[in-house]
């Protein structure tokens, strides 16, 4: 592998000196933040110090890293991600002078980095692709007349030819010139190469042999095969894998030189693979032939639809077409109309937040419930709970929703479709007329869907909606700022739940693992706070897409108001003034409060809940937040 650090190390200065030639820095602000780095007595990264300093964005470091990563030290880019630390490039730099093996493979043998990682960057570092390359992608008229041996024998698989005949080759070494010679042979024209994990490569070549032994005639069928046939089974193998790897989104974006393919997993995006950029025309004419869109149009945003089975199953892929400087960027969003609903103990509230939600939420019979949160925070998911929990035979749903993404039997479900005038406030009209016991609004979006519920509550109806709201004080500030009067509000709002999805350790691959202070800083705890508790992360693997977490766990905010909180609306208080409120008088549990529970037990990370809870000011100690939540009502 390529990317040796050498003998030496440097002062870690290089990204300093790029950030400059950028113009992203100036020279003062590099020498203090140099001078910065040296008086800490915790270390920090000096894009981190960066970026804390407000001389520059993430974003400009990560741009940095890629424009200049051919001129900088592996070790040093590896270190400004935050991939590695510094003990672990000294010990790494120490393996790799004892036992003669370049640094990259002293990371990998030292359990430092995983092959993917390491080979992701060096890829960005020599400015090529990072393919890994899997059997259903490869343009599969490039292996007529390949054996498999010759192929094992020198550890290259080729992956596609481009419009101008260059054929990409993907390997996983780049200083290797016997493989070089044998890929010269066989494709004497010109190729360029790709760097993929071995194991993949290996994987690819054992496909190939299988695939030659059971039908001999191969050779013969791939003579006739046209370059579109590989797209189609290469768009057939991105939905697939997108599929069984539960991811919710694909998305394709060309870069400057590649495709970047990346799938949306747990929440989190998670790079996949790059694709050679003369794949583009191909690859977006088959998603577009897929979704019933023009094939011709280059010039304008699309947006489109593909129903794709699998495995017995129906998928409902909303796809959007997106104009870029580099060619169209596609995102398909992957809907499974067949997904079980959750139970209300799965959602992962504490055993004593959910006896109140079951017990004073859903089980008063009138009144507006708000489930509060952004998109993608699981509000859909937790307000199906709620209905499924309530649904009776002698209880009588019905619903508005924009659309129907779960069908619950014994609900009365109405999908909203404007282009033929059934719309969201035509529905709302007409659905108190149906005698309804509960009323269910996908969305308070404005005043009208506002006073609706409003309304419905005020005549007896239970009504539940979600809200795109920070967090709970956050709905009631929203209804206020639609101009619905604050006694209206305070005698027909129960509760708001607010939330968000934090992502879940994986199992497979949990180690032992200790706080960073800085973490630790930032949500107002010490390290004498978490010393007698065990923390664990996922170091990475296969199950888990080397990212160390698998599926997610909720983490909420449950406010249920009182005579004190209704008083605080009444008056229109500050939102800090009714949050106190409702912190003292309902003993209120805030997001931030609740992931940090669940980090002390074990469920997620304390990373996590920087990234996606809202901050929280006056913060209970750690161990009244662990009272207070007591166990898990999901039974972990």
């Amino acid at each position: 592998m390529v990317g040796d650090q050498g003998e030496q190390r440097s002062a870690p200065v290089l990204l300093g000196e790029a950030l400059v030639q950028d113009g992203l820095l100036t020279r003062e602000q590099l020498d203090r933040a140099t001078r910065i780095q040296s008086y800490l007595e915790q270390p920090k990264r000096l894009g981190e110090l960066v970026v804390e300093l407000g001389y520059a964005t993430k974003q400009d470091i990560a741009k940095t890293l890629s424009k200049h990563g051919a001129s900088m030290r592996l070790g040093d880019i590896l270190l400004e991600q935050g991939l590695i630390d510094e003990d672990g490039l000294d010990q790494a730099l120490e393996y790799h002078r004892k036992n003669k093996v370049r640094l990259g493979q002293a990371m990998i043998q030292l359990g430092l980095l995983t092959e993917r990682i390491l080979l992701q960057n060096l890829a960005r570092q020599a400015g090529i692709p990072f393919i890994e390359p899997v059997y259903p992608m490869i343009e599969t008229a490039l292996l007529k007349g390949v054996s498999p041996e010759y192929l094992d024998r020198h550890k290259f698989v080729p992956f596609s030819r481009g419009e101008d005949g260059t054929v990409t080759v993907v390997v996983s070494d780049l200083d290797d010139e016997e493989r070089e010679a044998a890929i010269s042979e066989l494709f004497p024209e010109t190729y360029a190469l790709a760097l993929g994990p071995a194991d993949a490569i290996d994987r690819a070549i054992e496909d190939h042999r299988r695939f030659r032994q059971s039908e001999p005639a191969r050779d013969e069928i791939l003579a006739e095969e046209e370059a579109e046939d590989s797209v189609v089974q290469l768009v057939d193998h991105l939905i697939v894998a997108a599929i069984e790897e539960r991811a919710s989104d694909v998305h394709v974006e060309p870069m400057s030189n590649v495709i970047r393919v990346r799938y949306r997993i747990d929440g989190a995006l998670v790079y996949k693979t790059d694709l050679p950029k003369d794949l583009l025309a191909r690859l977006l004419s088959r998603i577009k032939i897929l979704a019933d869109c023009n094939i011709a149009e280059h010039q304008h945003h699309q947006g489109g639809r593909i129903f794709y089975q699998y495995q017995g199953r129906e998928y409902d892929l909303r796809v959007s077409f997106y104009v870029t400087v580099h060619g169209q960027c596609a995102v398909l969003r992957i809907l499974n109309k067949q997904t079980g609903l959750v139970d209300l103990v799965e959602l992962g509230m504490d055993t004593a937040m959910l006896e109140r939600f079951r017990y004073e939420v859903l089980d008063v019979p009138t009144g507006v419930v708000l489930i509060t949160g952004p998109t993608g925070s699981g509000k859909t998911t937790t307000l199906y709970s709620s209905l499924s929990y309530s649904n009776s035979i002698d209880m009588k749903i019905i619903t508005a929703e924009d659309p129907v993404e779960y069908m619950i039997d014994g609900i009365i479900q109405c999908s909203i479709h404007d282009k033929i005038g059934r719309t969201y406030e035509s529905t709302l009209r007409e659905i108190v007329r149906q005698d309804p016991d509960v009323v269910v609004l996908g969305e308070i979006r404005d005043q009208i869907s506002a006073e609706t519920a409003i309304q419905a509550a005020l005549t007896g109806h239970k009504v539940y909606s979600t809200f795109h709201t920070e967090d709970t004080i956050g709905g009631l500030l929203r209804l206020i700022d639609m101009d619905i009067e604050t006694f209206l509000i305070s005698s027909t709002v129960i509760s708001v739940l607010a939330q968000r999805l934090l992502r879940r350790i994986c199992e497979h691959c949990a180690a032992p693992h200790t706080p960073n202070p800085s973490e630790l800083e930032r949500l107002g705890l010490s390290i004498a706070d978490v010393h007698d508790f065990d923390f664990k992360k996922g170091r990475g693997c296969n199950m888990c897409n080397h990212t160390g977490y698998h599926g997610r766990i909720g983490a909420f905010e449950l406010l249920i108001l009182n005579e004190e909180v209704k008083e605080a609306i009444l008056q229109k208080k500050p939102s800090h003034i009714i949050r106190q409120t409702c912190t003292d008088s309902t003993g209120l549990i805030s997001i931030r409060e609740d992931g940090i529970a669940k980090v002390v037990r074990g469920h997620t990370t304390f990373e996590e809940v920087l990234r996606q809870t809202p901050r929280t000011f006056n913060m209970r100690p750690l161990r009244q937040i662990l009272a207070m939540t007591q166990q898990d009502g999901f039974g972990r």
